[in-house]
C-alpha cells in the first residue's frame, strides 16, 4: 500500500493536481501554538489583517537562529520603505520547536509590527522531514490573506535595503510573459545550467534575469497566480523519500516540479541575496560536498 500512495504522490507532483484526500487545514494549524495557545484553525492576528488584503506577505522559517532571524525581521521596515511604492505588508514567522534566544526577538518584532505580525511556535520539532508541514502553513496563511505577492525567506540569508525594490523591479519588468510565476532571488557560480529537478537549459532574458524554470527555498517572490497554480496545499512528501535522498526536504523540488509546464521560474543574476554564514541545521552532510555559499570574497582576499 505504502508503494502505491508514494506512486500517487509522485503523479500528483506531475500532474500539481490532488488525487488523494488531504488533511484538513486544522490539522495543520494543531501542530502550532501562537501565544502560547495551541492552534485548531486559524490565529485571530490573521482574522484582524484578512480585511486588508495585504499587498505583500513575507513568510519566514526559522530555527535555532535568534540572532539572524532578528537581524532580518529588523531589516523589514527600511525594505518597506525603500520598496518604491507605498505598501501594505504582513509578516508570518514560523519557528521550528527547539533553540532559546527567541523572546527577545519575538517581542522587539510584535512592538514593531503589532497586528501585521504572526508568529507560530512549532510545538514539536518538524525538522527536515517536516519541512514541507512548514510550507503548508505558509500556505494556508497565504490563503487567509490572498497578498497580491509574496516574499519566502529562510533565516540565514542576507540582502540589501532595496531587495523589496528589486523584486518588484525584476518582476514587473518580465510583464510581457503572462507565464511569470517566480523570481528566485539566490544565483551562484555552481548553478546548475542544465537545470535542477528538471531538465531545462537555462536562458539568458536581459543583464538581471534569466529563465530557469527550478528554485530552491533561500529566497524566493511569487505572484498570487502562483499561489493559486498550487491550490495552496503541499503534497504530503512519502517517508521512505529519504532512503534515497536523505540531504534534502523535498519542498524545492516538489514546488519546483509542480510548476515545470505550467508557469515560469526566473532567477536573479546577480544574486540579490547571499547564503553560507552560517552552519546549516536542516543538512549539514549536504554542505561538505557542495557549501552553496555565494557571498561576495572579503576584500582583500582573492575571489
Amino acid at each position: 500500500m505504502s508503494r502505491l500512495a508514494d506512486a500517487i504522490r509522485w503523479l500528483e507532483v506531475r500532474l500539481n493536481r490532488p488525487l488523494l484526500p488531504s488533511p484538513p487545514d486544522r490539522a495543520f494549524w494543531s501542530l502550532y501554538q501562537s501565544g502560547g495557545a495551541v492552534l485548531e484553525q486559524a490565529p485571530p492576528t490573521l482574522e484582524v489583517a484578512r480585511g486588508l488584503q495585504p499587498d505583500l506577505l513575507i513568510g519566514l522559517t526559522t530555527y535555532n537562529r535568534p540572532e539572524s532571524c532578528d537581524r532580518i525581521l529588523a531589516a523589514l521596515p527600511e525594505l518597506c520603505t525603500r520598496a518604491g511604492r507605498p505598501l501594505t505588508v504582513h509578516v508570518v514567522v514560523v519557528k521550528d520547536a527547539g533553540g532559546a534566544g527567541y523572546d527577545s526577538v519575538l517581542q522587539r518584532v510584535r512592538d514593531r509590527l503589532g497586528d501585521r505580525l504572526t508568529w507560530l511556535d512549532a510545538r514539536e520539532p518538524l525538522g527536515k522531514q517536516g519541512y514541507w508541514k512548514t510550507y503548508q502553513i505558509l500556505l494556508l496563511t497565504a490563503r487567509q490573506l490572498h497578498p497580491a505577492h509574496m516574499l519566502f525567506l529562510q533565516d540565514d540569508v542576507e540582502f540589501s535595503g532595496t531587495l523589496l525594490a528589486d523584486c518588484y523591479a525584476l518582476f514587473e519588468g518580465l510583464a510581457s510573459d503572462p507565464r511569470r510565476r517566480v523570481l528566485y532571488l539566490c544565483s551562484a557560480a555552481d548553478d546548475e545550467a542544465e537545470g535542477r529537478w528538471v531538465r531545462f537549459r537555462r536562458r539568458e532574458v536581459n543583464d538581471r534575469v534569466r529563465l530557469t524554470q527550478w528554485f530552491d527555498l533561500s529566497a524566493f517572490f511569487v505572484d498570487r497566480a502562483m499561489l493559486d497554480l498550487l491550490r495552496y496545499r503541499m503534497i504530503p512528501v512519502p517517508q521512505r523519500r529519504w532512503r534515497s535522498k536523505p540531504y534534502s526536504s523535498g519542498v524545492g523540488e516538489q514546488l519546483t516540479r509542480r510548476l515545470f509546464r505550467h508557469g515560469n521560474v526566473y532567477q536573479a543574476m546577480p544574486s540579490l541575496v547571499f547564503h553560507g554564514g552560517h552552519p546549516s541545521e536542516m543538512n549539514p552532510e549536504a554542505r561538505v560536498t557542495r557549501a552553496l555559499d555565494n557571498r561576495p570574497p572579503a576584500p582583500g582576499l582573492p575571489g
